[in-house]
């Protein structure tokens, strides 16, 4: 993280990681966490010594070595489900990683087997980066650390969670475009170039071209169009073509953690059947209520870009979507009403 305020000496500087950055509220439960930064303090260390280090059996998981399995070869989610003490797989979800209207559900949190698994990549993140940065005092964690715009007026590094399967929808790519092959990366170029143009970002001669190839067929090449995606991401907020909002809920800021970017209405759990506690009461999670809460018929600024003022919601909808939002991508007038109705409308 010190090399970043070499490339960047002076003024705020907005760091985004594709791992999670945050606990499952059911894991931290039972360990007793009551934030997410403080615990970073203490993993790898006295009886949390094994944190980092996945288990090879599932009877050596344990709230204090949570991480499983080492490698393949007799394992199943549900014995590191059972060891835990948690009632199913997705009791190892955050709110954040459940479903959504335009995203499948992220891995669960310390599973570490398959392409899509995010164990490995938080042990990584956390403790060769955020646990040492934090101990030196090199960055403040959004959002546990407060609100971002206050975190960047202080000049200072503000590391946040990025997740590029969240940005494509913003961005207008097509779902299950296929971007672990070139030919699908590529055919979401024009539309991720379209994007750029129409928000004013200039993009070097050299990232155009990589781009409009699908960066390569080669074994980085996937990684290298998530970055691209997640830098987007990051400059979409930074732009106000979305809010860097949270949901009004402590286990969420303290411990759980959020995605930037990823509304706060979006109702955690939509689509998994999962239950969860907001202001001490426990209820299940039903149908999504995509509308911003659900205020129809009333006054309310746009959720995508903040600034059209609807007197109406949601009448005028389709035609700011269309022709004028800068909050939403797409190549073509349907494009981009097509993912502004899928972000924010029933």
């Amino acid at each position: 993280m010190a090399q970043l305020r070499k490339w960047g000496p002076t003024g705020p500087i907005l760091a985004g990681f594709d791992f999670p950055i945050g606990l499952p509220r059911r894991y931290a439960e039972r360990a007793g966490i009551a934030s997410f930064p403080e615990a970073l303090f203490q993993f790898g260390s006295g009886p949390w010594r094994a944190f980092y280090e996945p288990a090879a059996t599932a009877e050596e998981v344990s709230i204090y070595r949570p991480f499983y399995p080492k490698k393949p070869g007799g394992t199943k989610k549900q014995l590191l489900v059972s060891a835990l003490g948690l009632a199913s797989a997705t009791d190892l979800l955050r709110a954040c990683d459940c479903a959504t209207p335009v995203r499948s559900k992220a891995c669960e949190l310390f599973w570490t087997l398959g392409a899509n698994q995010v164990g490995r990549a938080a042990i990584a993140g956390w403790s060769g980066l955020l646990a040492p940065a934090l101990r030196d005092g090199l960055i403040a964690l959004w959002p546990f650390h407060g609100d971002l715009a206050p975190l960047l007026e202080s000049g200072g590094t503000v590391v946040a969670e990025t997740y590029p399967a969240e940005t494509y929808a913003h961005l207008g790519l097509e779902r299950g475009f296929g971007k672990r092959r070139v030919e699908g990366r590529r055919s979401q170029a024009r539309t991720i170039l379209s994007w750029c143009d129409s928000n004013e970002l200039a993009l070097t001669p050299d990232l155009r071209t990589h781009i409009e190839s699908g960066f390569g067929d080669h074994g980085t090449a996937e990684d290298m169009f998530d970055a691209v995606v997640g830098l987007l991401g990051l400059l979409e907020v930074v732009k106000g073509l979305v809010p860097a909002a949270i949901p009004l809920d402590s286990g969420i800021r303290d411990i759980e953690g959020w995605i930037l970017g990823m509304a706060a209405w979006s109702d955690p759990g939509v689509g998994s059947g999962r239950k969860y506690h907001r202001g001490g009461t426990q209820r299940n999670v039903g149908p999504p209520a995509r509308t911003p809460l659900g205020l129809v018929g009333t006054r309310l600024v746009c959720p995508a870009c903040g600034k059209k003022e609807f007197a109406r919601w949601p009448l005028g909808w389709d035609a700011h979507a269309a022709y004028n939002c800068p909050g939403v991508g797409g190549e073509t007038p349907e494009q981009r009403k097509h993912t502004f109705k899928a972000l924010y409308l029933k």
